[in-house]
């Protein structure tokens, strides 16, 4: 009877030792993948954070650098989710790089709205509302007249074509 407890126990100890060889195995595999990663970056390749795609940095426009590296293709998804996480100070301050990025890089233009009409935006592939830079979000020029980039409103609205 007590040959049998023990033959049980040890295959017990056998499962726990083969476990642990497994995680310790699969701890390298994590660290060697973590290493080829940063090599990778050393050569100038980012990858970006919400699909986990490789890019050059070499080629601007590809990435949209925020702290972390989104793809162009990833930032109609990512926006939403990270503005409504954001506080108000720090989601004006991406959305100020986010526009610029996406005019210079991504053929987006300035659409100027007019009070009390929806503008057409059918031909959008994203679009995003943002605080007018020129008036920094008052509705106002220095001499009290109304923002002429705006409207008065004090945001803009960044529409990417299709």
């Amino acid at each position: 009877m007590e040959a049998g407890l023990d033959h049980g126990l040890s295959r017990g100890n056998q499962t726990r030792g083969a476990e642990a060889s497994l995680l310790e195995t699969l701890s390298h595999v994590e660290h060697d993948l973590n290493d080829v990663i940063a090599a990778l970056a050393l050569l100038g390749v980012k990858r970006c954070s919400q699909c986990k795609q490789f890019f050059r940095s070499s080629e601007p426009g590809t990435l949209f650098d925020y702290g972390q590296f989104v793809c162009y293709e990833c930032v109609s998804t990512w926006w939403p989710k990270l503005s409504a996480q954001l506080n108000v100070v720090d989601r004006e301050r991406i959305e100020g790089k986010l526009s610029s990025w996406l005019r210079k890089y991504h053929r987006a233009e300035v659409v100027k709205e007019i009070p009390g009409k929806v503008p057409d935006t059918t031909n959008a592939e994203f679009q995003i509302v943002a605080k007018c830079l020129e008036c920094s979000g008052s509705g106002k020029l220095m001499e009290g007249e109304r923002c002429r980039f705006c409207n008065g409103l004090g945001t803009v609205r960044i529409v990417v074509p299709k």
